[in-house]
């Protein structure tokens, strides 16, 4: 197949697209990339050649804005229709089969159905969430029919929605529609496959890591989980990035700052994981074996449904982002000395370690070829 992908730097779907994208290519299909500048590294990284975007207005997920992840500043990015317009032209220009567009640029489906090639939308979060995103008393679902890009208009309509998530998490909010299209749920996409999780000795570090993209009040829940393990028997290794402004912040000596560290490379060495509930980096610690604690940064996003099912599951512990410092100090007590919440860690792990997502999401996209039938006809 000749498959054309179309993604966007929105935090944590830059790795599963890339891993789709490699084992695409790594099973003989040529495949072409349009995506932001700041995902290009990743990309070259696993041997693909993206293109910039030309039509779609500037975004950067970066900085540290308090109003930049309300819900109106997503609204225009998600019915943009420069994605639309630069991905026709890849189609003319490629002779593409197949497009895989990113769930976060809907508008796009719209111009690209019009070529007439078969479309699939990559799903890289919780379906409850987008169940609830593309209902009628959404905000989003709203403003993506108003624009005519809402994934269920028939102009519009996907071949397939290829959902990263595995079926026992997965949350389906009350009052949620179904989806609006066929749907596979291909479990969770590594970058790179969790080996056989070990435990971790009872001193090594316990990893803090928030999101990748600037979400406002993100800096102070950073900071108290920092005031937090001030003086508690516990070392920790935070990751930084861009999303804060790092200089600002206090960290006690017992916490080691890294400006950027790789996941897959540092979770094997730590026992525990804090973050924001965000799919990939709470799949990826369970994945090997580590309890998480999770304060959701964004009730716009699906962190909410995350953090709730991996509670539920027993397997972490949710917090707001607005927890008080002594509640922080009490959760990452539990976090690091319960040895029950450390096995269901351990147990869900064996399941996520069970599932191949890159080669689920492949083998359901090679299945829409030009004499497949419309599933949706």
């Amino acid at each position: 197949m000749r498959v054309l992908v179309g993604t966007l730097d929105a935090g944590g779907n830059t790795l599963p697209t890339v891993a789709i994208a490699r084992e695409l290519a790594r099973r003989g299909h040529d495949v072409s990339v349009l995506a932001h500048d700041s995902q290009h590294a990743a990309f070259a990284a696993a041997g693909l050649r993206p293109r910039p975007w030309s039509s779609p207005r500037a975004w950067s997920p970066r900085a540290e804005d308090p109003g930049l992840r309300t819900m109106l500043s997503w609204l225009p990015l998600a019915s943009d229709p420069g994605y639309g317009r630069d991905l026709a032209a890849a189609v003319e220009r490629s002779g593409a089969g197949l497009v895989l567009v990113d769930c976060m640029i809907p508008g796009a489906l719209r111009r690209v159905r019009a070529t007439g090639v078969r479309v699939a939308l990559l799903v890289h979060a919780y379906s409850g969430y987008w169940r609830d995103q593309w209902s009628r008393r959404s905000p989003m679902g709203w403003w993506l029919r108003c624009a005519g890009a809402h994934p269920a208009n028939r102009r519009a309509l996907p071949d397939l929605l290829v959902v990263t998530t595995l079926p026992g998490l997965d949350v389906i909010p009350n009052g949620g529609g179904p989806l609006p299209a066929p749907t596979v749920q291909t479990g969770p996409v590594f970058a790179t496959a969790p080996g056989t999780a070990a435990p971790a000795a009872d001193d090594a570090p316990v990893l803090v890591s928030l999101s990748t993209i600037s979400y406002p009040g993100q800096r102070q829940c950073l900071q108290r989980i920092l005031d937090a393990l001030d003086g508690l028997p516990v070392r920790a290794v935070a990751t930084v990035g861009t999303s804060v402004e790092a200089h600002r912040l206090r960290p006690p000596s017992n916490v080691t700052m890294r400006s950027f560290a790789s996941h897959a490379e540092v979770m094997p060495g730590v026992r525990a994981v804090i973050g924001h509930g965000g799919h990939g980096t709470t799949m990826l610690a369970l994945a090997h074996g580590l309890p998480v604690l999770m304060f959701p940064m964004s009730g716009h996003t699906d962190q909410p449904l995350v953090a709730a099912s991996v509670a539920a599951a027993g397997a972490g512990i949710a917090l707001p982002r607005t927890a008080s410092v002594a509640g922080i100090r009490d959760a990452v007590r539990r976090l690091t000395g319960d040895p029950a919440l450390r096995e269901r860690a351990a147990r869900l792990g064996e399941r996520l370690r069970a599932v191949d997502g890159a080669g689920a999401a492949a083998t359901a996209l090679e299945a829409l070829t030009p004499l497949a039938p419309r599933a949706w006809q």
